[in-house]
């Protein structure tokens, strides 16, 4: 292939900026988590998802999308949502677990790398599919982030079996139902990203457990969506 064809036209400019800064706020956030500032580590990861949710939004409604954007995506979520959050994590809490602590956060990151690869294997670089293979990454993450917050709430055996259930749902080959759309669940999800801003704000067992019990609903309305809707559907889609 000539070179020429690797140059990124202008109008990819734009969503490939939000991802370079997604991947420069994931580095960032391993330098201030080595210097122990973790709730800022966090809050930077937090930053990281919005840039994240911005950058294939952009690319596909400037009709920029492309196999190379796609791949420099998933490079920077391997930092922003693999890397930063093991690291943060075992920083935060694991260490005190000693080898046991290192094995658990390894184990995220090799099932987030594991997570992607397969991504970009099965997904079309030019759309966003309507169902995912296995837990996203950047959910994964914010679970670690939300154990990070509730250290001194946790103990770390508890923040292991967490990175290890999120570890595993990453590389499980669980379908989750459609998460895309403008009806109900849309409408949930941004409930459900204002229930995370207001558990990172204030960490604490009252907004963890509504957070994830919002989850729950979001799922659930989900799944009885998808079998509405599944009569409706080609073949190819279920």
């Amino acid at each position: 292939m000539e070179a020429s064809n690797w140059l990124l036209p202008p109008r990819s400019w734009l969503p490939n900026l939000a991802t370079a800064a997604n991947i420069s706020v994931g580095f960032a956030a391993i330098l201030v988590a080595a210097d122990a500032r973790f709730d800022l580590a966090v809050h930077l990861l937090v930053l990281g998802i919005f840039l994240d949710m911005v950058d294939g939004r952009l690319a596909r409604w400037l009709k920029a999308t492309s196999a190379l954007g796609q791949q420099l995506d998933s490079f920077c979520d391997m930092v922003t949502f693999g890397i930063a959050p093991a690291f943060l994590l075992y920083r935060a809490v694991l260490y005190r677990a000693g080898v046991v602590g290192f094995a658990v956060a390894l184990f995220y990151l090799l099932s987030g790398v594991f997570r992607l690869a397969r991504f970009n294997l099965l997904a079309d670089a030019h759309g966003k599919d309507k169902r995912t293979l296995g837990v996203p990454i950047p959910v994964a993450a914010s679970y670690l982030m939300a154990a990070v917050l509730m250290r001194d709430l946790l103990p770390p055996w508890v923040a292991a079996l967490v990175a290890l259930i999120v570890s595993l749902a990453m590389a499980s080959r669980w379908r989750l139902p459609d998460l895309t759309g403008k009806g109900l669940v849309t409408f949930l999800l941004l409930i459900g990203l204002v229930n995370y801003l207001w558990f990172v704000a204030q960490p604490n067992w009252y907004t963890v457990i509504w957070w994830n019990v919002w989850n729950a609903v979001i799922l659930l309305a989900a799944r009885r969506e998808d079998r509405v809707l599944a009569p409706q559907r080609p073949a190819a889609e279920l």
